[in-house]
C-alpha cells in the first residue's frame, strides 16, 4: 500500500510527459514558451507531490515504530515483573512444601497414621494445584501468558487458558506474541471497566484444518458498545491493538471477528499455517 502511494507522483509525471509529448507532435507549429513553462510547472508539481507523500509516509513509519517500541518496552517490564513474582511464588511454594513434609513426618513419628494420610493427601492436592503449569513450548509466549495471568489475578479477574500449540509453527514468534499480548491487554482493560464483581477471561488456541484458531471470551461493560472508532493514529489505545492484530491476519491470509454480546465480548482470530 505504501509503495503504491509513493508511485502516484511518478505515474502522474509519466502521464503529463506523455501528454505533452503527444500534443507537441500534433501542434508542432504552436509550441511556444508558454507551453514549455507549463511543462516545467507540471514537473515541479509532481516533484512537490512526491516530497509531500514521502514525508507523510516517513511520519507514519516513525509513529508505527514508536508504538512498536512502546509495546516492546511494556512487554519487557511485564516479563521482568512476571519473573520476580514467579521467583517469589516458587520460594513460598518450597517453604510450604517443606513444612508440609515436616508435619507429615511428625505425625508418623507420633503414630497418628490416619492424620498423616490426610496430611499427605492434602499436600499432594496442593502441589498439583499450585505447581507451575507451562502453557506452551514458546518461551516468549509463555512469559506473556503468565505475565498477563498474574496481572489479571492482582486485579481479581479469573483467567483460564487452553493453549494447544505445537513446538514448531510457521507463524513468526513476534506476530504470535503480539496477538496474544494485545488480546489479553484489551480483555483486562475491558474487565476492569465492566463493573462486574466477578470478571473473567477465557482464552483458547488450537490448530485445525490448516488454520490456527485463537478464541477469547471476556467480560465487558454492557453500557459501552464496541464501535472500533480508534485508529492507528492513536498508538497505545484499545483500537490500535486490534488494528495490529488485523494487519497480522492479512499477512497470514487469515481473518478476524470482534463480537459484542452486550456484557461479554468474543474475539476470534484465524491464521493460515504452513506445514514445517
Amino acid at each position: 500500500m505504501k509503495k503504491n502511494i509513493k508511485l502516484i507522483p511518478l505515474f502522474l509525471f509519466l502521464f503529463v510527459f506523455q501528454l505533452l509529448y503527444f500534443l507537441s507532435t500534433i501542434y508542432t507549429e504552436k509550441i511556444d514558451h508558454m507551453f514549455l513553462i507549463l511543462a516545467v510547472f507540471m514537473i515541479l508539481i509532481c516533484i512537490f507531490l512526491y516530497c509531500v507523500l514521502s514525508d507523510v509516509l516517513k511520519k507514519s513509519n516513525t509513529e508505527m515504530e514508536l508504538a512498536f517500541l512502546q509495546k516492546q518496552k511494556q512487554l519487557k517490564q511485564e516479563q521482568d515483573y512476571s519473573l520476580q513474582i514467579r521467583r517469589q511464588d516458587t520460594q513460598d511454594f518450597q517453604v510450604k512444601t517443606v513444612q508440609g513434609l515436616q508435619d507429615f513426618q511428625s505425625l508418623l513419628e507420633q503414630g497418628k497414621y490416619e492424620q498423616a494420610d490426610a496430611a499427605i493427601r492434602n499436600l499432594n492436592q496442593t502441589f498439583q494445584k499450585e505447581r507451575f503449569h507451562p502453557y506452551c513450548q514458546n518461551n516468549l509466549l509463555q512469559a506473556i501468558l503468565e505475565g498477563k495471568r498474574l496481572r489479571a489475578k492482582q486485579e481479581h479477574i479469573q483467567v483460564s487458558y487452553e493453549i494447544l500449540l505445537p513446538e514448531k509453527i510457521s507463524i513468526d514468534t513476534t506476530d504470535l506474541s503480539s496477538i496474544f499480548f494485545n488480546l489479553l491487554d484489551n480483555a483486562i482493560e475491558a474487565c476492569n471497566a465492566s463493573g462486574n464483581p466477578e470478571p473473567e477471561i477465557r482464552l483458547s488456541a488450537n490448530i485445525s484444518n490448516g488454520f490456527l484458531t485463537i478464541y477469547m471470551h471476556n467480560t465487558k461493560n454492557p453500557l459501552q458498545s464496541f464501535t472500533h472508532k480508534t485508529t492507528k493514529s492513536e498508538p497505545g489505545s484499545h483500537g490500535y491493538g486490534l488494528s495490529i492484530i488485523e494487519d497480522i491476519c492479512q499477512r497470514y491470509n487469515g481473518s478476524y471477528q470482534w463480537i459484542d454480546h452486550n456484557d461479554t465480548f468474543d474475539s476470534i482470530v484465524l491464521l493460515q499455517i504452513k506445514n514445517l
